[in-house]
């Protein structure tokens, strides 16, 4: 599926390579096209790099991109699997860029989960221009935050730098473990969030089978944050597929 080209870029332990540009939004490239790395760091963008579906899914897990680019040969069974384990921990547009520009391609690809589908070769300034409009339209989906720092949702404050949560002004008691928990919940407010995503985030990817250690502290939370922790309003089960966040209006 990946494009065979090579890039000579050093790598770090995990085998995932990180350019970073101050500022900007995080991209993770899945491929090798060394034409595709250029236009992303031409554009500021911070990118991190994947070569193979493993690689891929251990970098989403701990990195949370604001975007997924996929350099890709062939349109296949191997992109549908790819599409599918990588939205069990993020929910960041999936873009593909392919010399294939086929209608029957295009359609599988966004059949599979593909938010964008793009044929090259592509003008560099176009291929800029698509991704921020892309990162612009996920961005509004986000809780609304006076910085990158800060998230806020509801009567709901996180303060990234400081590690802290307040709730309606009061700071609130929290351990590292329900913190970390609590900010993946808020950063994707109003939506379900996997069990799987939650405990490949918070625990590591080797404890997604264990979610006895969501129950427990999913219910921590909610001691320290709902009104009547046994009707909670805040932190919502969805049967089947994970945690929603529900931010309450002030």
């Amino acid at each position: 599926m990946f494009s065979p080209a090579a890039r000579q870029t050093p790598r770090n332990k995990t085998g995932v390579t990180a350019i970073t540009l101050i500022g900007m939004q995080r991209i993770l490239l899945i491929g090798n096209d060394a034409g595709l790395e250029d236009v992303l760091n031409g554009g500021q963008f911070h990118v991190d790099y994947a070569d193979s579906e493993a690689q891929a899914v251990n970098s989403v897990a701990f990195s949370e991109p604001d975007l997924i680019l996929l350099d890709v040969v062939a349109v296949d069974g191997n992109l549908s699997s790819l599409c599918k384990r990588v939205r069990q921990f993020c929910a960041a547009p999936l873009v593909v860029c392919s010399t294939n520009g086929g209608e029957r391609d295009v359609v599988r690809a966004l059949e599979a989960g593909v938010d964008e589908y793009l044929v090259l070769p592509i003008r560099p300034v176009e291929l800029s221009a698509r991704l921020r409009a892309l990162l612009r339209r996920a961005g509004d989906k986000r809780p609304s935050s006076s910085s990158d720092r800060r998230l806020i949702a509801g009567d709901i404050e996180i303060r990234l730098d400081e590690k802290t949560a307040f709730r309606r002004g009061v700071a609130l008691a929290l351990s590292p473990i329900e913190f970390k928990l609590l900010t993946i919940l808020i950063r994707d407010a109003g939506r379900a969030v996997s069990h799987s995503k939650l405990m490949a985030q918070v625990w590591g990817p080797e404890y997604v089978d264990s979610r006895h250690y969501l129950r427990l502290y999913v219910r921590y939370l909610r001691s320290k944050l709902e009104d009547d922790p046994k009707n909670p309003e805040l932190i919502l089960n969805e049967w089947g597929v994970g945690y929603r966040f529900e931010p309450q209006l002030t």
